[in-house]
């Protein structure tokens, strides 16, 4: 039976730069046998990037793909099986998904490694991720020291739009255009920025 592991960190903990050098070195050793899927990435459709310019071709899905039903017409395409999959920004997926990738790792033996964010900029658990949490099989923490600006470690993800915090509307807000912008803080700040009593903004 294959294993679901999910790896969370804050944003800019490095997750997508881990995700990236883990499937060069797991392709290079099984080259034709692992899939690196994801969904509303930065960059655009069909490939997974990271900040610093990194970035692979990758299988780009949407609300209504079935992700069982996308590995079984690769593996008929390509004529190899599939053993590993590579997910980036899991926690955009829908629960069904989560349950297919579970599928996917008992039923067809694949194991799993699926990247993404606890919460949302609200501070709420994505829906995914909690059904990840629910059913994955170990659970990876990253971390490359993220810091407040107070120099607390980073728990949250604050998000601004034109300078100002914003903590309403869609939890799908992808840091793509120049008035988004995100910003790691400590479970204080963060609640003082949701409550708007944040005493820095990106102006501060």
């Amino acid at each position: 039976m294959g294993r679901l592991t999910f790896l969370t960190g804050t944003m800019s903990s490095g997750k997508t730069t881990h995700l990236l050098q883990s499937h060069f070195n797991i392709e290079d050793a099984f080259p034709g046998q692992v899939l690196l899927i994801n969904k509303n990435d930065r960059s655009g459709e069909s490939v997974c990037s990271n900040r610093m310019g990194g970035m692979s071709l990758s299988h780009g899905i949407n609300d209504d793909t079935n992700i069982v039903d996308l590995v079984s017409k690769h593996e008929q395409e390509t004529d190899n099986k599939i053993s590993y999959i590579f997910v980036d920004e899991v926690q955009f997926f829908s629960t069904d998904q989560i349950e297919q990738l579970v599928h996917l790792a008992d039923v067809q033996d694949i194991d799993i490694f699926a990247y993404g964010l606890l919460t949302s900029y609200k501070g709420e658990l994505f829906l995914a991720s909690k059904r990840l949490i629910e059913l994955c099989d170990r659970i990876v923490q990253i971390s490359n020291g993220m810091r407040c600006w107070c120099g607390a470690r980073a728990t949250h993800n604050a998000l601004y739009l034109s300078g100002r915090s914003a903590n309403t509307g869609s939890d799908t807000v992808v840091d793509n255009a120049d008035n988004i912008d995100y910003r790691v803080m400590c479970r204080r700040h963060f609640l003082e920025h949701i409550g708007n009593h944040s005493k820095r903004d990106l102006n501060g």
